[in-house]
């Protein structure tokens, strides 16, 4: 039949797509959302049992409707901690990626520079709180019982794939994004974990590969509907499958994916042999391939946060409002807007809140407030891409996903800002299509050949482009 089921876990929603390779389209597509919580300062955590039922509850919309399914391909969002007890039940929360209470833990590592470039080099995960691997060492120094108490160390992505499978295993993509993993050799930092958590190897699943297929339970089909024995590929993170559903190829393009958050990325044969800034990462895409980039804290979110705080409208009519402004082109009276509401990741990780607005005025208006608020997201991101675009072998192609990406205005003020032609893609043609084309190439890329539905494609206008190169610079000064 050749029909696939893409699982996309993602940190606030799983979406899960039926697509038919032989008409190369999408058959049916269903969301499901889960939220994180606070509990204190820095610190979020999510109910895995809500993961749980929000995957099986999407999959069981799936089985419905289709009865023939040929596979189901996951990927997973990056960065994720659970504990296990001994029946690998959860041992506690999730811990996601945009908890902050290892902050401390994160500065220990960075004061002492030799350690942090030999962790940065060996794992590609520069000091951030958003990596296990800081969490994991606040744990010893916060809960040491606890962990020592944990029998499995593991991401939502493993914990999913057990309750499908029933076998507990890590991926090597979704793996090397924890801090833990040596990504060189694709195997766990024992030695390290050992020595600075007290961890001992039992404590993390077996790894295997992305291609690893394994099969459906039976009870868990007859739940879902779905024919027992059905193969689970295990699949990629969420940022390579995100970055090939998108149509990035290696070597020659990147990927500028704005959701809450935001990233530049490039896939890449080799991991760089220098990183050029202190925030940049390289994660396993497979065997054969890498994911490099830089990840931004500030994207969608920060205009989410102007809306609600300050805006008089939605975000529809926000982004209207300034449409009819992009071409009032007056660098004496625009207004600078530095969106660092959660800290920083890029050019290093600085943790302390640092959003502001400058040359406000008693004649500034909302609609150059909402632009300011825009063009700091795209500035932010101009400093990263401005690296990331050196990272691989040539320059081709850059490729837009995601929420933000979608507002025409944006990506005219972005085209400009970054004096590149940018293809925007289909926000329906994200991870959970990308994992699943992956897994039909078995990691032969080449092969993709143009598999993403272009929207539309952006020149820099030269009136913006040069109005933003002055507007940036001044921006880089107010730093």
């Amino acid at each position: 039949m050749g029909v696939y089921v893409g699982v996309d876990l993602g940190t606030t929603a799983v979406k899960v797509v039926v697509y038919n390779s032989i008409k190369k389209e999408i058959e049916m597509d269903v969301s499901k959302v889960y939220q994180p919580f606070s509990k204190g300062p820095r610190m979020f955590e999510q109910d895995p049992k809500d993961v749980e039922k929000a995957v099986f509850d999407a999959l069981k919309e799936v089985g419905d409707f289709f009865k023939d399914i040929d596979g189901i391909v996951l990927d997973s969002a990056l960065h994720t901690l659970l504990l296990l007890d001994k029946n690998l039940e959860p041992f506690g929360n999730i811990i996601p990626w945009l908890d902050e209470r290892s902050v401390e833990q994160v500065k220990k590592i960075s004061k002492d520079e030799r350690l942090s470039t030999y962790l940065h080099r060996k794992t590609g995960c520069p000091p951030d709180t958003v990596y296990p691997f800081y969490k994991i060492l606040w744990l010893y120094e916060n809960d040491a019982e606890r962990l020592k108490e944990a029998f499995k160390i593991v991401s939502q992505k493993d914990y999913i794939v057990y309750k499908l499978t029933g076998k507990l295993v890590s991926d090597i993509s979704v793996a090397s994004g924890s801090g833990c993993l040596d990504i060189h050799k694709k195997q766990w930092c024992y030695d390290e974990l050992k020595d600075l958590a007290n961890l001992d190897r039992e404590k993390f699943p077996q790894l295997v590969s992305v291609k690893e297929t394994l099969k459906l339970e039976r009870s868990i089909a007859d739940r879902l509907g779905l024919k027992e024995g059905i193969p689970v590929i295990v699949s990629l993170s969420d940022a390579a499958a995100s970055s090939i559903g998108a149509g990035a190829g290696v070597e020659d393009s990147l990927t500028l994916s704005v959701g809450s958050s935001a990233a530049i990325r490039a896939i890449v044969k080799t991991p760089p042999e220098d990183y050029p800034a202190p925030g940049i990462w390289c994660y396993v895409l497979d065997e054969n391939y890498y994911i490099t980039g830089a990840a931004i804290k500030n994207g969608g979110y920060v205009f989410d946060w102007y809306v609600k705080v300050f805006s008089r409208y939605d975000h529809s009519t926000v982004v209207k409002n300034v449409e009819k402004i992009l071409y009032e082109l007056d660098l004496e009276n625009a207004i600078l807007f530095y969106p660092f509401i959660f800290g920083k990741r890029f050019p290093k990780f600085d943790p302390t809140p640092s959003a502001k607005f400058d040359r406000l005025k008693s004649t500034t208006t909302e609609e150059q407030i909402a632009k300011a608020v825009l063009e700091g997201i795209a500035f932010n991101l101009k400093r990263a891409f401005d690296v990331v675009k050196r990272l691989p072998k040539t320059l081709e192609k850059v490729v837009a996903t995601g929420g933000l990406t979608q507002a025409d205005v944006w990506m005219k003020m972005v085209c400009a800002i970054f004096d590149y032609k940018i293809t925007l893609q289909s926000s329906r043609q994200g991870a959970a299509v990308g994992t699943v084309l992956y897994a039909l190439s078995q990691g032969d890329l080449a092969s993709l050949g143009e598999r993403a539905e272009n929207v539309a494609e952006y020149e820099p206008d030269p009136m913006l482009k040069e109005y933003y190169r002055e507007l940036y610079q001044s921006w880089l000064s107010g730093l």
